[in-house]
């Protein structure tokens, strides 16, 4: 729904930072997070050890990962900001597979470097387009690792 809502969100968000952008984005999934909520007995208990993590992940996710994407979106193309963010699938598996042992088969390989090239192209596009092109491809490329981190 990002990357659908990316054209969208860099139209409305003209004049408008990126921390509001970012918190506007998240009170929405905050909306439908409350609709469409489950049991609460059938979740698992939050525990002190989790904290941390749970910590770590609303920085990447809900406050790094947004903003980056907000202020990205002021400076560079919708679509490219739309196809930059696939790139958030290579940031989850590498970081997976570098913290947590997960094995990357060849076709998982083959996705990711497929992937990373249209990222390359992507990025390339914007530097022809500028300073300020290039700098917000790579705001939403920082989102999608900010992402990833969260994932």
């Amino acid at each position: 729904l990002f990357g659908a809502s990316t054209p969208l969100l860099q139209r409305v968000g003209v004049n408008v930072g990126g921390w509001l952008t970012a918190a506007c984005l998240y009170a929405g999934a905050g909306v439908m997070g409350f609709l469409l909520r489950a049991d609460a007995a059938r979740e698992a208990k939050v525990r002190r050890e989790h904290w941390p993590r749970l910590a770590a992940m609303a920085l990447f996710g809900a406050v790094l990962g947004p903003a980056s994407l907000a202020w990205g979106l002021q400076h560079t193309s919708g679509v490219g900001a739309s196809l930059m963010l696939t790139s958030e699938a290579i940031f989850t598996a590498t970081l997976a597979a570098l913290l947590y042992g997960e094995h990357i088969s060849r076709r998982v390989a083959a996705a990711i470097s497929i992937l990373t090239l249209g990222g390359a192209c992507v990025a390339l596009d914007g530097a022809e387009g500028g300073t300020m092109q290039l700098l917000g491809v790579l705001a939403v490329l920082g989102a999608t690792v900010a992402w990833g981190m969260d994932n």
